[in-house]
């Protein structure tokens, strides 16, 4: 198994079986996105492609990208909870992204969600634009995604 480039785990409010299934709909990754303005709509179950405009606060560049993320559902595992796959295609500025999305349940309304990214590699263009703050670029993104998402839940309780 190689060694994760990020890996973020949280606990959040929420059954493992809701958590599920707002990851297939649009209006979550909307709300929990920390972009200035992102558009997502699923082109098939388990691909949703999406359109973002951000600025990018360390470097003050603004970034548009767009592409698909695909969802692999690799079931469960009674140790470690539910395994998605998470690749991406059709992506002019992102040339390839390994990650697993895991999502455990710890009770009947708490869960734990972690995400573990193997390979994260940007087109040359994207990367001369970005240098060397890539990798602190997606790693606060997603630290947010999950602050996000804790935030999300809290706030429905």
């Amino acid at each position: 198994m190689s060694s994760n480039l990020i890996s973020k785990v949280v606990e959040i409010n929420c059954p493992k079986e809701e958590l599920l299934r707002a990851i297939y709909t649009p209006e979550i990754w909307e709300e929990i996105s920390p972009v200035k303005r992102i558009s997502i709509e699923f082109t098939a179950p388990n691909v949703f492609y999406s359109e973002i405009y951000d600025e990018v606060d360390i470097i003050k560049i603004p970034i548009e990208m767009s592409g698909e993320l695909v969802m692999i559902d690799k079931g469960e595992d009674l140790d470690k909870g539910n395994l998605i796959e998470l690749n991406v295609r059709n992506n002019k500025d992102v040339e390839k992204l390994e990650a697993r999305l895991r999502i455990k349940s710890l009770g009947p309304n708490l869960s734990k969600v972690g995400v573990f990214i193997h390979t994260f590699k940007l087109t040359s263009d994207f990367l001369n634009l970005l240098g060397g703050a890539s990798d602190l670029i997606l790693r606060n993104k997603l630290a947010a995604i999950l602050r996000n998402l804790q935030k999300y839940y809290k706030n429905r309780v």
